[in-house]
């Protein structure tokens, strides 16, 4: 993602997201981190948690087990993918 676009919709990693989910009542990033790897084979090389204007999502990467990338956004209140 484009450095102007996390900026526009404020954007942590995921590790630094927590006091972010619990003050909103998100998705843990565990329970995303599961749902991401049932519906998409491979490992989560980036997560990140994003704010605009109070409309949360998860954007996650994954990468295949054959070297595919895929850009999985998923809605923090939700879980809709």
């Amino acid at each position: 993602m484009a450095a102007a676009t996390q900026a526009a919709a404020r954007c942590l990693p995921w590790k630094a997201a927590a006091p972010i989910i619990a003050a909103n009542g998100l998705l843990s990033g565990k329970a995303v981190y599961g749902m991401v790897q049932s519906r998409i084979r491979g490992k989560i090389i980036q997560a990140i948690l994003c704010n605009d204007k109070g409309n949360f999502t998860y954007r996650v990467i994954v990468l295949g087990p054959k070297g595919d990338v895929n850009n999985v956004t998923v809605d923090a209140r939700t879980g809709r993918f």
